[in-house]
């Protein structure tokens, strides 16, 4: 073969190709929408994104992209939108620091608005880091050492003020603008909010637990006038709001057989609770002291009412955080150590009823609607 025929043959192919590629229709980007959250759809939160299931079906129902410098995301169904505060550097993990909170539209879970606020966020992942408090403000947990948090007003999308809550930690909203936080010392302090959102009230409670003996867990479950908070050995504190701050006296989860047999509350998000039905779901291992971070081997349900237990679940693989569902047939959410795995459980009767793989790379917490 000559060179003028390579050359004309070529020509030929170079012709009718750039033909044929002119004539193809290019695909235009479409846009899906998420309808309005079902009662047993969950939140996996992994390192770089969120991701919503259906817990009935399995079905992926959508993501929403954040930081790895992201605490949590905030649900606001009335406004139909996810906040979702983040840190981030200009350098990708190094450089100077941006925090910000991005407004995520719910029925495309695509960012619609962006507020900037100090660059002192905690990114510390469960529902304590960040809440809607008197359905107007945003309040993000800061930790710099320094302990404080962050007001956003979410109607008027813009960043209100920075209030100092020296050695009190997390944001855990309360009725009629408050919310409620853990002191190191043993107490607990609830702040108020005026309509504008800055700093109204203070009160702090008697102090209730040993922080040396036997500390309550950083993470704390509403139930229907209040709050739950547990401690390391199984002592239940419920706390309510109707005068100031009541704080039951602690019962225990734990019977004499149980304690002898080392059984104890561990996790990352070890606890949930369901008002609906009064039931109160555990992570539970046998370990000693100062295991409440090591995984569960085992799911155990309580009445609340009652205040005992209904049913033991032994799980597949050990599991490190769980949620339950708000409705009044409750489905429990588990994150298992099997990757990237959430197990579905009946949370009346801890029954196992379905399987979500893929739910997520490095996934740490889960979030009910």
């Amino acid at each position: 073969m000559t060179k003028l025929t390579v050359f004309l043959l070529a020509s030929c192919f170079a012709f009718w190709g750039a033909r044929a590629w002119s004539e193809l229709v290019p695909d235009e980007m479409g846009a899906t929408t998420a309808g309005k959250p079902e009662p047993h759809w969950f939140m996996v939160l992994g390192s770089t994104g969120a991701y919503v299931f259906d817990g009935d079906n399995g079905a992926m129902q959508g993501s929403i992209n954040k930081p790895a410098y992201a605490p949590a995301i905030t649900v606001d169904i009335d406004r139909e939108m996810f906040y979702v505060p983040g840190s981030y550097y200009s350098r990708g993990i190094y450089g100077e620091r941006t925090d910000v909170v991005v407004f995520n539209a719910m029925d495309t879970l695509a960012p619609v608005a962006e507020v900037r606020i100090p660059a002192k966020m905690a990114a510390i992942g469960h529902r304590g880091m960040s809440n809607l408090v008197g359905e107007q403000f945003l309040v993000i947990f800061n930790l710099t050492p320094a302990m404080s948090v962050s007001v956003v007003d979410v109607e008027a999308r813009e960043f209100v003020v920075e209030i100092s809550t020296a050695g009190c930690g997390m944001v855990f909203p309360v009725p009629e603008r408050r919310f409620l936080q853990l002191c190191g010392e043993g107490t607990l302090q609830v702040i108020g909010l005026d309509g504008r959102g800055n700093e109204a009230s203070r009160v702090r409670s008697e102090k209730f637990f040993d922080i040396d003996e036997d500390p309550v867990f950083d993470y704390a479950v509403p139930t229907t006038d209040g709050w739950l908070l547990v401690s390391f050995e199984g002592n239940i504190y419920e706390v309510t709001f109707t005068d100031g701050i009541q704080i039951s006296e602690p019962w225990s989860l734990l019977t004499e057989d149980d304690i002898e047999e080392r059984w104890r509350i561990g996790g990352n998000q070890p606890f949930s609770y369901n008002a609906a039905t009064g039931t109160l779901l555990t992570l539970m291992h046998q370990g000693g002291v100062d295991t409440h971070e090591e995984e569960g081997t085992e799911i155990w349900g309580f009445n609340l009412n009652t205040q005992r237990r209904g049913y033991r679940t032994v799980l597949e693989a050990p599991a490190s955080a769980i949620n339950v569902s708000r409705d009044a047939d409750p489905r429990l959410f588990v994150v298992s150590s099997t990757p990237n795995t959430v197990l579905v459980y009946n949370a009346l009767t801890g029954r196992l009823l379905n399987t979500v793989e893929e739910a997520g790379i490095f996934a740490g917490a889960v979030q009910r609607f």
